[in-house]
């Protein structure tokens, strides 16, 4: 089972919470926000969900803020009924930016996307600012663009670790797991490759998760969506939350990705991978959230 299909199974557990939550505030009532968590008059947080688009990813993480502030998950265009998801990463910001200012006129804002749903939030930050409203904070939940926008010296280290791993788990396998593994060690680069913009061979087609017909749509339009968008250049502060099992085809050092368009990053790390800082690390990311909100200045 895949790290998303495992995480809409967990959080299934959370729907009754989020839906006995729904409707405490009047804010609830406005198409496409949740209320996650009430709090005070301070800023509130908006979240993104991921490339499934189900707000009961950041359950766990909502329940589990100590930050006053209240709570609001954005859910993309296509979740509900009848709906047809956004194709471009501008139209999916400038859904959730209508969201968001039907709850919240005016900035500044407050926003942490989970994955895919970070360069949601990016996109949201840059129309925003161009618009003259601020934006206090980004906070990205392990998210990356495209592999094509990865530096080739980023993508020389990637290869280069992967290698050496791999000739040293190969020295422990007998001759016929040698050609099995070469074999399945040589196609997953030249996937790598593919998604990198070398188009040796054509890169597997994308398996859409979710636990409805709606939610398998949005992955498939995000995940194209993610992959043809390109970042342009952020001067506000953003906070690359990092989990500390990193897989052997990503970055050791975000910086050297995100570090070409983003003025004011700042990397942090929690326990945890990609899946587990959601679940069981879903405390210690939310205390590194409440810590990054507590940093800005003015709210």
């Amino acid at each position: 089972m895949s790290d998303t299909a495992l995480l809409f199974r967990s959080v299934r557990a959370a729907r009754s919470w989020v839906q006995a939550g729904a409707g405490r505030l009047e804010t609830a009532q406005i198409a496409g926000c949740v209320t996650m968590r009430p709090g005070n008059d301070e800023t509130p947080v908006f979240m993104v969900p991921g490339a499934t688009g189900s707000v009961l990813q950041l359950a766990p993480l909502a329940e589990a803020m100590t930050a006053p502030m209240p709570i609001y998950a954005i859910q993309p265009r296509g979740m509900s009924q009848g709906e047809t998801p956004d194709q471009t990463l501008t139209e999916m910001a400038g859904h959730a930016i209508a969201v968001m200012r039907a709850v919240r006129a005016e900035g500044p804002y407050l926003l942490v996307g989970y994955s895919a749903g970070g360069l949601v939030t990016l996109e949201m930050a840059q129309q925003l600012t161009a618009a003259g409203q601020a934006v206090s904070l980004v906070v990205l939940l392990d998210t990356y663009p495209s592999h094509e926008t990865w530096p080739l010296g980023c993508h020389f280290e990637i290869l280069a670790r992967r290698a050496l791993r791999s000739f040293g788990e190969l020295w422990r396998c007998t001759p016929r797991q040698i050609v099995a593994e070469v074999t399945r060690r040589v196609r997953s680069l030249l996937h790598y490759l593919a998604a990198s913009g070398l188009r040796l061979v054509a890169p597997p087609p994308v398996v859409a998760e979710g636990t409805d017909a709606a939610s398998r749509r949005v992955h498939l339009a995000t995940y194209d969506a993610g992959e043809a968008y390109r970042p342009t250049r952020y001067t506000g502060r953003v906070v690359f939350l990092q989990p500390a099992e990193v897989p052997n085809l990503e970055p050791r050092r975000p910086e050297r990705v995100w570090g070409q368009f983003l003025d004011d990053l700042v990397v942090r790390r929690v326990p945890g991978s990609h899946l587990g800082m959601m679940q069981g690390g879903a405390a210690a990311t939310a205390t590194e959230i409440c810590r990054c909100l507590a940093e800005v200045p003015t709210r």
